[in-house]
C-alpha cells in the first residue's frame, strides 16, 4: 500500500516539473516574440511611417499594420496570409485586424469591406449592422461574448458588458459629436482615446496609468494602446513607440 502511495507522489512530482517546464518554454517564446516585435516596431518608427495597428494572437504571435499598405508579422495562418498578401498585391489598404487564435479572425479593409474566419455570429452581426449603415468599421476589441466594442463612422459604436464609466464616456462623447478614433479593452481596464488628443482610460497597470496621464497633461496624440497578457506597447504622435518590454 505504501508503495502504491509512494509510486503515485512520484508520478505527481513528475507531472508537476513537467508542467512547470512547458511553462517556462511557453514564457521563453512568448518573450522572444516580443523582442521581435518591438524590435520591428522601432524600425518602422525610425522611418516615421504611421502605424495603424498591432494585433497579438493567444500565443504572442503579432501583426503589425502601418503606412498605405504596409504590414509584418511573426506568424500568420495560412488563409489569413494569403488574404492579406493579396491585397497588398492589389494596393487594399488594411485598416483593421482580430486575431483571437489561429482558426478565428477577421480583417477589415478598404471603404467598407471585411472578412472573417470562424468569428463568433454575434461579432458577424455587429459588422454587418454596421456596414448597412454605410459606415467605417475604425476599431475592433473582443474580449468575450459578453463584453465588447466596435467604433464606426465618425462616432458611432456598438458594444455590450462595458464598464458603466466607459458607457457613460463614449455616450458623452457621441452626444457632443466627438470623433472616436480608438478603443482597447483588458481585462477589467479600458482605454478610449478621441478627437485630436482625448484620452480616457480605467484599471490599468500604474506604470501604464502614469505614462497616459502624461501624454494627456502633455496634449500627446496617442494613437495605439495594445496588451499581450501584463506587456502593453503604446504608440504616439502617430510613429514613435513606448512599451514596458
Amino acid at each position: 500500500m505504501k508503495e502504491k502511495i509512494k509510486l503515485k507522489q512520484i508520478l505527481l512530482l513528475i507531472l508537476i516539473m513537467m508542467s512547470i517546464r512547458v511553462s517556462a518554454q511557453d514564457s521563453a517564446i512568448s518573450d522572444k516574440l516580443l523582442e521581435n516585435c518591438k524590435k520591428e516596431l522601432e524600425e518602422i518608427s525610425e522611418k516615421k511611417v504611421e502605424i495603424h495597428d498591432i494585433v497579438f494572437n493567444s500565443d504572442g504571435h503579432w501583426l503589425i499594420l502601418y503606412g498605405d499598405i504596409g504590414f509584418s508579422y511573426s506568424y500568420l495562418p495560412t488563409e489569413l496570409e494569403n488574404l492579406i498578401l493579396d491585397l497588398n498585391k492589389k494596393g487594399t489598404n488594411i485598416n483593421k485586424a482580430i486575431m483571437l487564435n489561429d482558426t478565428t479572425w477577421s480583417v477589415v479593409y478598404g471603404a467598407k469591406s471585411y472578412t472573417s474566419k470562424s468569428l463568433p455570429e454575434y461579432a458577424n452581426k455587429d459588422f454587418e449592422t454596421i456596414l448597412k449603415k454605410e459606415k467605417p468599421i475604425k476599431a475592433i476589441d473582443i474580449e468575450n461574448e459578453n463584453q465588447r466594442i466596435t467604433l464606426f463612422g465618425n462616432n458611432g459604436f456598438i458594444a455590450k458588458g462595458l464598464p458603466n464609466k466607459m458607457i457613460e464616456k463614449l455616450s458623452e462623447l457621441n452626444k457632443k459629436q466627438v470623433t472616436l478614433r480608438e478603443v482597447t479593452l483588458h481585462n477589467d481596464g479600458w482605454v478610449l482615446l478621441y478627437g485630436k488628443h482625448g484620452i480616457a482610460f480605467q484599471n490599468l497597470p500604474s506604470d501604464l496609468t502614469e505614462k497616459l496621464k502624461k501624454f494627456g497633461k502633455n496634449k500627446t496624440k496617442v494613437n495605439l494602446v495594445r496588451f499581450y497578457k501584463d506587456k502593453w506597447i503604446v504608440v504616439y504622435n502617430d510613429a514613435k513607440v513606448l512599451t514596458n518590454f
